[in-house]
């Protein structure tokens, strides 16, 4: 039997079609007996990986999955929640509960203190976005070993996270090394400021940005690589972002461009803005923020690069379901993500908030 349906699950199971579909999306009632016999005939058609099948499963054996972020930057994790909510409205049909935990600070000590709230909720897995140095050591210290945990957006070094989902972080600092050489005519003097310098991905992204202008020979001066303190809260972190970006324009008179490694890019630009330097210093970056629109559009961001967190953490959610549902095996622990160039002519086109389905 190619393709079973709910008519063969009734006939198998001796019950009407009424009490499979009662079965099927726990309404009403239905005796234990005819319950038991219902996924029993289910089994017995190997009616896998169906949605139906899916679901019975999952409440026999019902899953708790733990989710933690740091809520910081405002636009980008908002962004973040959207996936998060729509993989819970996904899940919740298979029993699936999600129990989601944020912090306010980009800090090591909070998220540990979040895995600690999760782990009293009976999680069975845990998905988190890592705000270390990129080491594992202390998420893998406060884990236990029989709990799988994923990362998504910014991955861990070494230690046993099963999958990691978000960008080849790389290649989008070489990306934004050539984009800074596309938009600045002649000579370029550049500045990069980096929130959350010690991050793993920050790190690869500086990296890819250093690599492309050292590789191609482009004609970009970095002027300094400036780590920005942002272990703090989030009007902290916008103080802090803000003050370095106006401190680089003093120190640096020549400076044409500024490199933001992550999604503080409005910060700077409202910056750039105050000190009268609107479209003689254009800024590049990442991410989509609610004020982006005017400043791509007055000429002050030049361009960003948008890796999708919605989807990102939709798809990390769903993929840690799936294994520990023993539906998916994973052979390749790295998944990486497509991001969007944000320029002033694609930007009518970028599909904020968007989840895309696997």
């Amino acid at each position: 039997m190619l393709h079973p349906t709910i008519k063969d699950v009734a006939r198998i199971s001796g019950v009407s079609i009424g009490t499979v579909d009662r079965v099927l999306h726990d309404r009403g009632r239905v005796s234990a007996k005819n319950k038991e016999a219902v996924l029993q005939a289910i089994e017995q058609l190997n009616y896998r990986p169906s949605q139906i099948a899916r679901a019975l499963v999952s409440r026999k054996n019902p899953l708790t999955l733990g989710i933690t972020y740091p809520m910081v930057d405002r636009d980008f994790w908002q962004e973040a929640q959207v996936g998060i909510q729509y993989a819970c409205s996904k899940l919740e049909a298979f029993g699936v509960k999600l129990v989601v935990d944020s912090f306010p600070a980009y800090n090591i000590k909070a998220q540990i203190a979040s895995i600690d709230r999760l782990l009293t909720e009976g999680v069975n897995g845990i998905v988190l976005t890592a705000v270390d140095d990129g080491t594992s050591g202390q998420i893998d210290e406060h884990i236990p070993g029989d709990i799988p945990y994923a990362t998504v957006i910014n991955d861990t070094v070494g230690g046993r996270r099963t999958f990691f989902v978000g960008p080849d972080d790389f290649a989008l600092g070489r990306l934004a090394a050539k984009l800074v050489s596309l938009y600045v005519p002649g000579s370029c003097h550049a500045a990069i400021l980096s929130p959350n310098a010690l991050f793993n991905g920050t790190q690869q992204r500086i990296s890819g940005f250093l690599s492309k202008i050292n590789q191609e020979g482009l004609d970009i001066q970095v002027q300094r690589v400036i780590p920005v303190e942002s272990d703090d809260s989030e009007e902290s972190v916008y103080r802090n972002i803000y003050q370095a970006a106006s401190d680089c324009i003093a120190n640096y008179p020549g400076l044409n461009a500024v490199y933001v490694t992550n999604g503080l890019i409005e910060q700077v630009a409202a910056a750039v803005e105050d000190a009268g330097k609107g479209g003689e210093i254009l800024l590049f970056g990442h991410e989509y923020t609610s004020n982006m629109y005017r400043y791509i559009q007055n000429g002050t961001i030049a361009a960003s690069l948008y890796q999708k967190p919605a989807s990102e953490w939709y798809q990390a959610i769903c993929m840690l379901y799936e294994v520990l549902n023993k539906e998916r095996t994973i052979t390749q622990p790295i998944c990486t993500t497509e991001c969007s160039i944000i320029v002033k002519e694609t930007l009518p086109f970028i599909k904020v908030s968007g989840v895309d389905l696997l």
